[in-house]
Formats: structure tokens, sequence, C-alpha cells
């Protein structure tokens, strides 16, 4: 019996979730931990982070060489660069239940809230056993909320401008972070079948002779590390017709620490008009890591004018593979059975282009536009058993942000960009539109002799509701962030 109840919950934990297409894209429930995290691509600019994420009209900053490599014309020395990030994340799901018809305390079982209620007399006439106050059989409760911090170098990168007759040619090479691969999320609620989300209400109501049993759990997973990339930048400019193209290539690699963990909470029996839950000792425990690799061009151009210009910046499909080794963990009795997953899965990554507008108000002051498109519904998505999807939502974003020279010695910042995440909330009203949000950003660039010292704050604040028929959860995810960046011209000039 043992045997039979590890094969179903193996396949349940394992084999299922390949299988649901769409429900890849919601993440209510968690679900695996598969490419979660691998959509956290980072700007690696200080300065262009200040200002909202423009890229277009960037000037001397080599930071942004592999997101818009044309801008490296604009370099007059060879320039180094450094630097890093560090962040503070809040996170917090807090859960609401309605009464389902029939089964009353069913809503307050999973509020955690059936402690205060007493026991009825079930000797009095009207009464029977199965109207006793079914309660937890562990101190869980619904909500949760967690807080981390990390830290993370962002780049190292160097440039040299060379002028070859008419042709202002520049290079760089770099390492930087190209993802931030840390995820979290958790569901203290997890019910099979989902029955809270059958539509319409009342649920289908079952019999006593003929019950149906639901399994109660509590599902957790999390993934920390990151993608780097390892790469180099070509760029040149036609002075002819103020035209500037650019590209870059890196090499991706990187690694992450991943866990996933499933806890019994207890096995719900629903009969005509009551429910019974009954204790159940079940926890499967998911550790391991993954490796990344992969590779990503990136084609940009710039035409410059005297107040205005105008540019571009295209990344082509690319694959990210990921390589993992699993610890699986199933103790159903008190002894654990230890099983070894190994396996491969791919991310595609589909076209995605920038296109923006700079403008020099005044001699001291500019402003960018710029829009992105993410063309994510063609992301394709190949698990481990060869099974395809395209679990990833599609998203059209708009950034503004400007630029105030304050002094010779001090740059004044500051934007705002619009954000998607890859997912939509459970229940959405709008079919496949993902959770959007917005980035606030200031900063400031101080400039001594050769030496460019930017910092930049960011802060976002995410919040969206996964609906059921009968319960809604509150997600909220707050972000600060503090970026820093130090720059060094040397005094060799290009011409």
């Amino acid at each position: 019996m043992k045997k039979i109840y590890f094969i179903l919950i193996m396949f349940v934990w394992i084999v299922l979730p390949a299988l649901l297409v769409r429900t890849l894209q919601a993440q209510g429930y968690g679900g695996p931990l598969t490419y979660q995290g691998m959509d956290q691509f980072l700007l690696q600019s200080a300065a262009s982070r200040g200002m909202g994420g423009i890229t277009i009209g960037s000037e001397g900053d080599i930071a942004v060489m592999f997101t818009n490599p044309a801008s490296l014309t604009t370099i007059q020395g060879m320039q180094i660069s450094i630097g890093g990030q560090m962040s503070d994340r809040n996170l917090n799901q807090e859960q609401n239940y309605a009464p389902v018809r029939y089964y009353s305390n069913l809503s307050l079982l999973l509020e955690g809230k059936t402690g205060g209620i007493p026991d009825p007399d079930t000797s009095l006439v009207g009464f029977s056993p199965q109207d006793t106050v079914q309660r937890p059989y562990d101190n869980i409760g619904p909500n949760w909320s967690r807080s981390e911090s990390s830290r993370l170098p962002l780049q190292v990168m160097l440039a040299v401008p060379v002028t070859l007759g008419r042709i202002r040619l520049a290079a760089g090479a770099g390492i930087v972070t190209y993802a931030d691969l840390s995820h979290y999320f958790q569901n203290n609620n997890v019910l099979s079948p989902a029955i809270l989300s059958q539509r319409p209400l009342p649920t289908l109501r079952p019999t006593d002779d003929k019950p149906i049993e639901v399994a109660w759990d509590q599902s957790m997973r999390s993934r920390d590390g990151s993608i780097r990339g390892y790469g180099i930048a070509l760029a040149g400019l036609l002075e002819k017709y103020d035209l500037a193209l650019g590209i870059s290539g890196v090499v991706l690699k990187g690694s992450s620490d991943d866990s996933e963990q499933q806890v019994g909470r207890g096995s719900l029996t629903f009969f005509s008009n009551a429910f019974r839950a009954d204790s159940v000792y079940s926890r499967i425990t998911k550790t391991g890591t993954s490796d990344y690799s992969g590779f990503e061009f990136t084609f940009s151009g710039i035409l410059k004018g005297r107040f205005v210009s105008i540019g571009f910046s295209v990344k082509p499909p690319n694959t990210i593979t990921r390589t993992f080794d699993m610890r699986v963990s199933t103790d159903t009795s008190g002894t654990p059975l230890v099983s070894m997953i190994h396996g491969e899965d791919k991310l595609r990554l589909s076209w995605r282009g920038t296109a923006g507008l700079s403008f020099a108000l005044r001699e001291n002051l500019r402003l960018g536009l710029e829009y992105e498109y993410r063309p994510y519904e063609s992301v394709r998505y190949t698990d481990f058993t060869g099974q395809e999807t395209t679990p990833w939502l599609p998203a059209s974003l708009f950034r503004v942000g400007a630029e105030y020279k304050i002094t010779p010695w001090m740059i004044l910042r500051g934007g705002m960009q619009g954000e998607a995440e890859i997912f939509q909330p459970e229940g959405n009203e709008i079919a496949d539109e993902p959770v959007s949000y917005t980035i606030y950003s200031a900063g400031l660039g101080f400039l001594y002799k050769r030496f460019h010292l930017d910092v930049t704050y960011q802060n976002s604040d995410i919040k969206y509701q996964d609906t059921w028929a009968s319960a809604i959860s509150k997600n909220s995810t707050r972000i600060n962030t503090i970026v820093a960046q130090v720059s060094y011209e040397f005094t060799f000039l290009a011409d």
C-alpha cells in the first residue's frame, strides 16, 4: 500500500504538472520549480536605471554595451567600469475564504479560525457525530510573509575607442550578471482536487455513500542563484550620416540552488451535508542544483540629431538550457524514501526589442522615452520529458526618464518604467493579461576629474489577487534596490 501511495505522490508532484499546459501561466497554487526566475533580466547601468531604464541616447556609459551596443561610440577614451546592486524584498500572502454551501465550517478551517468554536453536544436532538467541528492537526495558518536581502555584482567592463578615417569604432568586453534567478512562492492551503476553483458554485455535491476525498497540503518552492554573461561588443559611427550601429554577444553560464517542499496537512472527506478532516503524515522534499548555459546577441542603432536622437535595440531568439540534479525525499511513514532525478529542460526565447527617442531640451537637460515589446507568447519551454509548452505571457512596456546636470560635477536623474511578470493571476478577469506594475527610480551622478560615480534607488510594489470561486489570495511584493557604479576614463582619446 505504501508503494502505491508513493507512486501516486510522485506522479502528482513530478509528472502531472508537465501535462497541465495552461496552468503554467498562473502561480496561485505554486506548481513545480522549472523556469521561474529566468525572466528576471538585469540592466547593468546605474545611470540608465536612474532614468527609468532608458538606454537610447546614453552618453559615455559603457555599462549598457550589452543592451544598446551602439552607444559605445559616445565614449571619448578608454574606460573601465564596475557596478553592483543591493536589494530588499518583502513578500506577503493573505488568504480569504467565503462560506461554501453545505460546508459552512470549511472556510473557518482553512482560515485557521475553528479554535474558538466549541464542539456541539451531539446527544441533543438534531445533532449527529458529523456535526463535530473539524480542526487542523497543525499550527500552520493560511497567511505567510517573508523578507530577504541580496547583493549582486552587476558588471565589470572595459571599452576602447578607435578612429579609422571617417569611421569611429569602439570595442568593449565585460562580465555581467545577466539574470537574477531569486524566486520564492508558498501556498498553505493547497486542495487537490481544487474544489474551491469549480465554477459555478455550489461545488459538485457528493453523497454520503459516495464521498469526495480531497488532499490538503502546504506547498513551497524557492530558488537562489544567477546567470552570468561573458561578452564582447563592437560599435561604429558613420559621422557623415550621424548613424551609430552596434552588435554584442554574450555567453551565458550560471547556477542556482533549488528547493521544493510539500507537507500534508490532512485529508478532507466531503459528504452530503458535512465534511471530515483526518490527519495525514506526508512530507515530500526536493533539493538540488541547476546549471544554466546559452548565448545571446544584441543589435542596435542610433540616428543622432542636434536636438533629437532615435534608436532601436533588437535581441534575436536564443535558447537557455538548464541541467538539474534533484534529491527527492518522500516520507509517509516516518521512514523517508530517497530517489534522485537528473534532467535537462530548455527555454527558447523569442524576438524582443526596444525603440526610443532622446530629446536634448537644453544643454544640460535630456529627456528619454522608450517602448519595449516582449512577444513572450512565442517563448517555448521544453521540460525534461520532451513536453513543449508556451507558458509565458506577452507585454508592451513604456519608460520615461530625465537627466539634469545641476553643476559641472553633479547630475540628477529620475524616471519610471512599466514592468510585467510572465504570469497572470488565477481567475484573471482579462484572459492572458500578465501581472503588471511600475518601477520608480531616482539617482545621482558625481564627476570628479576622470572618475564617475552613479548611484540609483529603485522602488516597486507588486500587487495582485488570485481569485477562485470562493477564495481570494492577496499577494504583494515590495522591492527596494540600490545600484552603484564607478567608472574611470583614461586620458587616451580616440582622436
